[in-house]
């Protein structure tokens, strides 16, 4: 115990020994209020009871959500508290917490801490609500009052190790913990107060409420499934980003000089048959070429990495990607138009290059959908919510079958490689915004992007 005790800071060391030191106090309390003699012989089977169950709740800790674990050794020591004499329950309690912590290698001081917090709990709950012998209404509602003190007490001193070592505000840690923990805590206390109601009044009947264990037991094994389930996924997810950066940049530097020695054949050809071959294989290299750096953009917003922020113009942004598309639209016979809301400069923060990216990705796919002399809008406004950029075409619309699967990768079209509308959803979901589309059959379609702030 000492060489880890020592390494402690002083306000820790002070908790170590001071909360133990409260806990052997208040049960003397107990024992000198409520004595050691037991209502009735069999209630002395709850001490080696209580040892088995924390025992057994050390050793096999339950989740009852995915990121939530609870001690059920909090059953068996309310019991103790409520049922053995307060010159002896909190004393079990205590010790089948020390033995528990140390049956799974939890050091000296660790286990006399939350040995003296269970200490000091248990022997207010005893002075509160101990069932003795004969109790009627009153008593039942003082073993409900002491079954609530003994959670709040235990929630309270477990929380001041995590305070004192983080450095964290104690409110804030106790605050984050109660919320995260009082369902299940208040679950079990109501199952130990029943438990302890029916011991004494119905005692063949108490086993009863413990039918809750099993289903916590099925939920945990669920709720574990699931998590491996999920870390699967997200290893497989974060294989397939590294394939997909992995085949873009290794594609990339054989794709460049095929499409240098193309531009010396087209060069050196003189029409003809081997002219129109050296343009097709120029156009489908170009194709290539727009498809890895779409794999790239999709790979970099699948990356869990925090988004570069910074203070965008929204109206600067979509006139950037009118210039850059603006050749693109000449040779296509289409035109683009922008037009900007009264409200549209306001900035907002965000990853400016991926949030080009996206609206670059819906004003190529409806450059190319829309048919010579049509145009193709942009528009950059604000609602009640946030910013709004509106991507307009004027091409035959999507067919019906396919907007469920619209924004999922490779649901690609007659052309285009299916995934500038799947990197366009995942930037905006980074952001916090959403995408989603208007069309109507044979007047095109209209893809707005919603965003935050």
């Amino acid at each position: 115990m000492a060489p880890a005790f020592r390494t402690y800071s002083a306000p820790l060391k002070a908790a170590v020994i001071g909360v133990p030191a409260v806990g052997i106090v208040l049960a003397a309390v107990a024992a000198v209020s409520g004595g050691f003699t037991a209502a009735e012989p069999w209630r002395w089977l709850i001490a080696p009871a209580c040892l088995a169950g924390v025992v057994l709740a050390e050793k096999h800790p339950v989740k009852i959500g995915p990121e939530q674990k609870i001690n059920l050794g909090a059953l068996p020591c309310l019991l103790a508290a409520l049922l053995l004499p307060p010159g002896v329950g909190p004393a079990t309690a205590a010790i089948s917490v020390l033995v528990g912590n140390r049956l799974v290698g939890r050091s000296w001081p660790e286990g006399a801490l939350n040995a003296g917090n269970t200490l000091a709990a248990a022997a207010v709950a005893a002075m509160v609500g101990h069932l003795g012998s004969d109790f009627d209404i009153t008593g039942e509602a003082r073993a409900t009052v002491a079954a609530l003190i003994y959670l709040v007490i235990n929630l309270c001193l477990a929380v001041l190790p995590a305070a004192l070592h983080s450095g964290r505000s104690y409110v804030s840690v106790l605050r984050q913990s109660a919320a995260a923990t009082w369902p299940a805590s208040l679950t079990l206390g109501a199952c130990a107060v029943s438990i302890a109601i029916l011991s004494a009044e119905a005692p063949l009947a108490a086993p009863l409420p413990l039918i809750v264990l099993p289903m916590i037991y099925r939920m945990n094994r669920a709720i574990e499934a699931q998590g491996r389930a999920n870390e699967q996924l997200a290893g497989v997810l974060a294989a397939q980003r590294r394939f997909l950066t992995d085949v873009s940049h290794q594609v990339a530097t054989p794709l460049a000089t095929i499409m240098t020695n193309l531009a010396i054949l087209s060069r050196a050809s003189r029409g003809g048959v081997t002219g129109e071959a050296v343009a097709d294989s120029v156009a489908e290299a170009e194709r290539m070429k727009r498809m890895l750096g779409r794999l790239r953009s999709l790979a970099h917003a699948d990356e869990d990495v925090p988004l570069r922020r910074e203070l965008v113009d929204l109206a600067e942004l979509t006139a950037d990607v009118v210039h850059a598309y603006t050749a693109q639209a000449e040779t296509s016979g289409v035109g683009l138009v922008t037009e900007i809301g009264v409200d549209a400069h306001q900035r907002l923060l965000a990853d400016k290059d991926l949030l080009r990216e996206a609206v670059a990705n819906l004003v190529d796919n409806a450059v190319r959908v829309s048919p010579r002399g049509a145009e193709v809008k942009l528009r950059v406004d604000r609602n009640a919510g946030g910013p709004v950029i509106a991507v307009a075409d004027s091409g035959p619309g999507i067919e019906e079958d396919r907007l469920p699967r619209l924004f999922e990768r490779f649901q690609r079209s007659d052309s285009g490689s299916g995934l500038g509308l799947a990197i366009a959803r995942r930037v905006v979901e980074r952001h916090g915004g959403t995408i989603r589309v208007q069309t109507l059959q044979g007047t095109g379609s209209t893809f707005i992007i919603e965003l935050p702030g």
